[in-house]
């Protein structure tokens, strides 16, 4: 008995280190890791002055990334170990919490369930800090619980919440579902306990805030590729926070059959720390501006894993793995996806092709330049020191603290008389199509490019690179 409690956090813990490491650093960083890479790989200072402009609220795990990249280096698989190590101790902490509540049955359950669960995978191979949103979140509803009976786990609550909010601002949302655990304690006796939680939220704030403040009113510039969702749109979201809809199903029917009578209503409490938050984000999303991404509640997958499991505790061991078994093979298609790519962007191919064919001498051009794409961030990733001149940069994005750089005003004149030019241009987002040699090109660039004639051109996954030769 005494080996079996420690194995009921431990081998959930186990098992998804095993499943989230499992190729991680196979698939290229998307646009959103290039970002962070950029980002991170500024000083401090200009990691502060980038969070003025846009990413305020992201400006804290840049700062720790800053740090990792500085002890371990950045090649992608040193980027996400972070992620793979928060997701590893997520799994501990949906384990204790649903243990905590149901027994030690339903956190071994819950940890193994929420170890197979694909966006599992997905954000803990994200160089972001998604993962560890869902691990400080899922870590402050434990404390939470904890220090509603003894007191002096109050600070401990207070850093976690802190933590949960330079992780990920939004992912405070979960406060919604602790409110209702504080009135829970309070309609038994705890009044005080209402004045001890509301000093711990006032102490994370003073460590939140002057960290992400900047970010508060950068909605409009880094979202301004979002429209209000619709209820279908609303639907179809929170079908991909668990990135599989029919996975979402799954474990929300099983969360929907958890224990009601369980002391200190934890069923009231998880649901309400699921439910509420989505409905405040789509309420502002509606009312307000813009702002649904099911990622950014990601911290709710483990909160409705611990009710899962509690749901299969009831059962016999083997009886009880055939849920968890299931929901593994439904997510199966996209785990093996996951392996492969994690966006429509091969910048590691289309920095081969320059690579491969490039001359002394050339010169290079990206496109769009100003875009989610990352085209530029991406190339010189994977090209280094390696890459040809920037022909048209005028100021590069560390210059401008931004993620994007500026072009010359004057193509023509930057261009000078550069024999071969590189064209990497990158497929258009929104609207979807598929990029040209010149379609995503300034004008000034096109005029500039008139003379120059086509030596050869190559297609990999979400870019057309093509070399123009002057005629």
């Amino acid at each position: 008995m005494k080996l079996a409690r420690p194995l009921s956090w431990a081998l959930p813990a186990l098992f998804t280190a095993l499943v989230v490491s499992w190729r991680a650093g196979t698939p290229e960083p998307w646009r959103d890791e290039m970002a962070s890479w950029s980002a991170a790989g500024r000083t401090v200072g200009e990691i502060s002055e980038l969070g003025r402009n846009i990413d305020g609220v992201t400006v804290p795990y840049y700062l720790f990334l800053h740090v990792w990249i500085g002890l371990f280096g950045d090649s992608v698989i040193a980027m996400r170990v972070p992620s793979v190590i928060a997701m590893t101790a997520t799994a501990a902490v949906v384990a204790l919490l649903a243990r905590r509540w149901w027994g030690e049955r339903a956190g071994l359950l819950a940890g193994l369930l929420f170890a197979v669960v694909p966006a599992v995978s997905r954000y803990g191979q994200e160089i972001r800090g998604y993962a560890f949103a869902a691990l400080f979140a899922a870590l402050a509803t434990l404390l939470l619980a904890i220090a509603l009976e003894r007191w002096w786990v109050w600070t401990s609550y207070g850093l976690a919440v802190a933590l949960t909010g330079l992780s990920h601002l939004l992912s405070l949302l979960v406060l919604t579902g602790h409110a209702v655990l504080v009135l829970v304690a309070v309609r038994r006796g705890g009044r005080l306990r209402v004045l001890w939680w509301l000093l711990a939220l006032v102490a994370a704030a003073g460590v939140v805030l002057p960290m992400t403040s900047a970010g508060l009113g950068e909605q409009s510039a880094q979202l301004n590729w979002l429209t209000a969702a619709t209820l279908p749109e609303l639907a179809r979201a929170i079908g991909a926070i668990f990135l599989v809809p029919a996975v979402t199903v799954l474990v929300g029917l099983l969360a929907v059959a958890a224990p009601r009578r369980s002391p200190g209503a934890p069923v009231l409490v998880l649901w309400s720390a699921v439910v509420l938050p989505i409905g405040t984000l789509y309420a502002y999303d509606h009312f307000v501006a813009p702002i649904f991404v099911a990622r950014y509640l990601l911290f709710v997958v483990p909160l409705l894993c611990a009710l899962a499991g509690a749901a299969l505790a009831p059962f016999r061991l083997p009886w009880a793995l055939v849920p968890v078994l299931v929901v593994a093979a439904v997510g199966a298609p996209s785990q093996r996806s996951i392996r492969r790519a994690h966006s429509s962007s091969d910048y590691r191919a289309a920095a081969e092709v320059v690579l491969t064919h490039q001359q002394a001498g050339d010169g290079i051009i990206y496109a769009p330049r100003r875009g989610w794409q990352m085209t530029d961030l991406g190339l010189e990733y994977y090209l280094g020191d390696r890459a040809p001149k920037d022909v048209l940069l005028a100021s590069d994005e560390v210059a401008n603290a931004s993620l994007w750089a500026t072009e010359c005003a004057d193509a023509a004149k930057c261009l000078g008389s550069t024999q071969r030019v590189w064209v990497v241009a990158a497929d258009n987002l929104s609207p979807a199509f598929r990029a040209t040699v010149t379609n995503q090109l300034s004008s000034s660039a096109k005029a500039a490019l008139a003379g120059y004639q086509r030596s050869g051109s190559w297609r990999v996954r979400g870019f057309t690179v093509t070399l123009l030769t002057l005629s």
